[in-house]
């Protein structure tokens, strides 16, 4: 390890990311705890950091600017997406993402990597959306296009939701991946269908990531609840390899380097892995079928368990909501941190959020 630096984030960082200039000193993170905060490395080998943005809900994804490295954007359960530049004090609300009038918690955002102007956005229903940055308001929010699979748009109520989306090199194609369903492609010209389908991992324990991976996109990556990570062929659909991710289960993370064919994962385990082909495998034929055939049956058993049960997402949504109000009662709106902006709870809360999610994912298995 060379380096490391208390964030000030007061729940499990989901994102770290380095800002595009002064040397990979600037580092921007989200969490758990709603924060979007700025770490600024000093030659020293110290660090200090600073909030600059509060979502109301956990905060996933985080995106730049092509055009603009000063400008950061971000999206939160609270479906607002903040526009974020780090030179200024504090972020401003960018949009708010509603379906029918509902607000649509927000998992992913990836700006376009050719047109800065687009943004994709993913959440908790079944659609991925592209918004034109010049036109986002948190007003009524209009789209440039909206992507999701025929079978979903069937009139027949769906469960599934997006966990992560995002562009391929080009961004000519984007690709979402569904809790508890499959991973989709969609040409981005073209928001009537999907054009392809890849099945085999499982999505239903955490927000998984997905990827491409290759220098022109040629493959689609995703973690899985097997704790393996997948490789398809993007033309064929074919699982063409499996990888051991994490002991403990669950791959959520997976970061292809720009430039060289090395692959970053990490999930439960305490490590992030790095990968890279350095010669050749056994055949694992056998291995991915039994892996499939696992996860399968799992999907199946818990589509069974569905009907009679409380839908864990939905226990969880309302703890939050009583939880959050309990908070209010306790404590007033004087109550600040960091330079006198408002604080959206302390750590205490943030791990008793940690455990009950934690509980109620254990009842619900």
């Amino acid at each position: 390890m060379l380096f490391s630096f208390p964030t000030g984030h007061k729940g499990n960082v989901f994102q770290a990311k380095f800002l595009p200039f002064n040397g990979d000193t600037h580092i921007i993170t989200s969490a758990r705890d709603g924060q979007v905060r700025l770490a600024e490395l000093c030659p020293s080998g110290a660090a200090k950091t600073r909030r600059l943005v509060q979502h109301r809900g956990p905060c996933h994804k985080l995106t730049s600017v092509v055009s603009q490295p000063h400008l950061v954007l971000s999206a939160g359960e609270d479906a607002f997406v903040y526009e974020i530049d780090v030179r200024e004090r504090k972020g401003r609300k960018a949009c708010l993402v509603k379906e029918d009038g509902s607000k649509v918690p927000l998992y992913s955002i990836q700006g376009h990597p050719l047109d800065s102007n687009y943004v994709l956005l993913g959440g908790c229903d079944q659609y991925a959306r592209v918004c034109d940055r010049r036109s986002m308001r948190v007003g009524s929010q209009e789209y440039v296009a909206r992507y999701c699979p025929s079978s979903f748009n069937s009139g027949t109520e769906t469960r599934a939701h997006i966990t992560s989306c995002v562009y391929s090199n080009n961004g000519t194609e984007i690709l979402a991946s569904y809790n508890d369903d499959d991973i989709y492609l969609f040409d981005s010209s073209n928001s009537e269908a999907a054009s392809h389908q890849y099945v085999g991992a499982r999505n239903s324990a955490t927000v998984k990531g997905v990827n491409f991976f290759g220098p022109n996109s040629e493959y689609i990556i995703s973690g899985s609840d097997c704790g393996h990570v997948f490789f398809w062929d993007k033309e064929t659909e074919a699982i063409v390899n499996i990888l051991p991710g994490d002991i403990n289960g669950v791959v959520n993370v997976l970061e292809p380097h720009p430039s060289f064919p090395i692959l970053a994962t990490s999930g439960l385990d305490d490590d992030i892995k790095l990968w890279a082909p350095i010669g050749r495998e056994n055949d694992k034929t056998q291995l991915i079928k039994e892996v499939i055939g696992s996860n399968f049956d799992e999907r199946e058993n818990d589509g069974s368990r569905a009907a009679d049960s409380i839908d864990g997402e939905l226990l969880w949504m309302l703890w939050r909501h009583l939880n959050r109000t309990e908070r209010r009662r306790r404590f007033n709106d004087s109550a600040t941190v960091d330079n006198g902006e408002e604080s959206d709870g302390s750590e205490e809360n943030n791990r008793d959020e940690d455990t009950a999610r934690r509980r109620m994912e254990c009842r619900m298995a």
